[in-house]
């Protein structure tokens, strides 16, 4: 009776075991299996695995759920996955039948659903730019077409060295976009007097990613920033900073206002996936400043909010 007993848990627990893995990340809901053909309506970050493995590529249209389009097998084991898109993002559709065709998305117009979190769509195979003095948008639109800017050492080398100069200088509200930094981005991107920035990836992030300089409001939508060892974003004026649809990897923090200062900040965080940060998200040391982030991924991300912040609150947030 007792061997029974024994034997009887054992099941339970292995069952209990196999419910807990899921074939799509937290937040995600299934539109296709391995060997269907998938189709999603706008760039979209989708995620293919099963059993709590997971690779993610930006797609569009019509693609095959396999390896093939996602390029790796994130768990051989599992001979069915799924391919699954965030719930509030775009609508997908499924064909039974299988598909040779893929699709990455390196359209050259900002991307981003309403919903989804897709990051940048500008990939990094553009033609390159060589920077050697910072390029000024001081009014209207620079489209960089997703080529990719890459600084010389006139500029800087990328590393953690203080008084690098950046890539491009945004004033006066004027929106740079379809930009691709590549992996000597010096300091990034300076604002003065608030801008906007619209489709940028960071190859390699080097001081910063991107500072705002002087007061105004800074908005940044559809951007993808990898590999820094220190902030993301600096902030060392008093300003009100907008972010939507973001993917940040491997930095320090995610965002830091100037160390001592109490001018006043407001920073907006919505639908962003940031992960391996090293310390946190939010860092200040102004007791006016106020942060949120809603509706975002987070994945090894430390605390979110550090310092003495006013407010600072998360909402929306799933962990993967």
């Amino acid at each position: 009776m007792l061997k029974k007993i024994f034997i009887t848990t054992a099941l339970l627990g292995c069952a209990a075991s196999a419910f807990s893995a899921s074939n799509r990340p937290d937040g995600y809901t299934t539109i296709c299996k391995t060997g269907q053909t998938c189709s999603v309506s706008g760039s979209t970050n989708v995620a293919f695995g099963a059993a709590d493995k997971f690779v993610y590529k930006i797609l569009s249209g019509s693609f095959s759920c396999s390896v093939a389009t996602f390029g790796s097998d994130p768990n051989p084991s599992k001979s069915v996955k799924e391919c699954s898109i965030p719930k509030s993002g775009s609508g997908g559709t499924t064909s039974s039948s299988p598909s040779t065709s893929s699709s990455g998305s390196n359209s050259s117009s900002g991307g981003g659903n309403s919903g989804s979190i897709t990051g940048a769509t500008c990939g990094s195979g553009g033609s390159t730019v060589n920077v050697s003095s910072t390029i000024i948008v001081s009014s209207g639109t620079y489209d960089g077409g997703c080529k990719v800017f890459n600084a010389t050492s006139a500029l800087g080398s990328g590393s953690q060295s203080e008084g690098q100069k950046p890539v491009f200088r945004v004033e006066n509200g004027a929106t740079l976009k379809n930009v691709v930094l590549g992996n000597n981005a010096a300091d990034g991107i300076h604002f003065y007097n608030g801008g906007t920035i619209d489709n940028i990836r960071w190859t390699n992030v080097g001081e910063d990613a991107m500072t705002i300089k002087s007061s105004g409001t800074v908005n940044v939508k559809n951007i993808s920033g990898y590999a820094g060892s220190d902030k993301f974003i600096q902030v060392n004026a008093a300003s009100t900073l907008n972010v939507s649809n973001c993917i940040v990897d491997d930095m320090g923090k995610f965002l830091r206002q100037n160390g001592g200062t109490t001018f006043k900040v407001a920073v907006n965080v919505d639908r962003c996936q940031i992960s391996n940060m090293g310390e946190g998200i939010f860092r200040t040391d102004s007791s006016t400043s106020t942060a949120k982030i809603t509706n975002s991924r987070l994945k090894n991300a430390g605390s979110i909010c550090i310092g003495k912040w006013a407010s600072c609150t998360s909402s929306g947030i799933t962990n993967y």
